[in-house]
């Protein structure tokens, strides 16, 4: 059947080889369309959970806050800002995020935040305490670089201590690394 297929030129050794390197050049595309299917996924949760937690835009839709309180920041700002593995620095999202915080900061100035820095569960007590302290202050740096005082944000390192998803699984992984900013009594 195959070498009726190849027009009956090729041997059957022949045939054999080009089915072969087919199939290998199938399985590389497919792995290279699961791994992007599932970076895709792990986006899409994000970003399912972060419309969950908050909302960039600040709407405030259904919330019966008090203007300037800590339930009006946490359910019309977006609190928590995500990061990369091993990395502190602020992608272009979370910066959006912490320009949304720094909005509403400026809006009500009496208030206070503390800026709470997490890690996932992989690596040592230690440096997940440290990368935490390293998230928490490129946050509070990027709220003073929109024009809130320092005296008004403090931060604090958790590192792994407070997962709030306990799988080991990318998704899980990548819920844990971020800050939540609240604000304080």
């Amino acid at each position: 059947m195959i070498s009726t297929l190849n027009g009956g030129a090729k041997s059957g050794r022949l045939n054999h080889i080009e089915i072969v390197s087919t199939f290998q050049r199938t399985d590389r595309v497919m792995d290279s369309k699961r791994g992007l299917i599932a970076a895709v996924s792990v986006c899409a949760a994000l970003l399912a959970a972060c419309n969950r937690t908050c909302t960039v835009d600040g709407d405030g839709s259904g919330s019966n806050a008090t203007p300037g309180s800590a339930d009006d920041f946490a359910n019309n700002v977006p609190n928590v800002v995500y990061f990369d593995f091993d990395k502190s620095n602020l992608t272009e999202s979370a910066k959006k995020r912490v320009d949304a915080q720094a909005s509403w900061l400026k809006t009500y100035s009496g208030t206070k935040v503390s800026v709470a820095g997490h890690t996932d569960n992989r690596g040592t007590a230690e440096y997940n305490m440290a990368l935490g302290e390293a998230r928490a202050n490129s946050v509070s740096k990027a709220l003073q670089a929109g024009g809130i005082e320092g005296t008004r944000v403090s931060t604090v390192s958790y590192g792994k201590e407070r997962l709030v998803d306990t799988g080991t699984d990318e998704m899980a992984h990548a819920k844990n690394r971020r800050t939540v900013t609240t604000v304080e009594p």
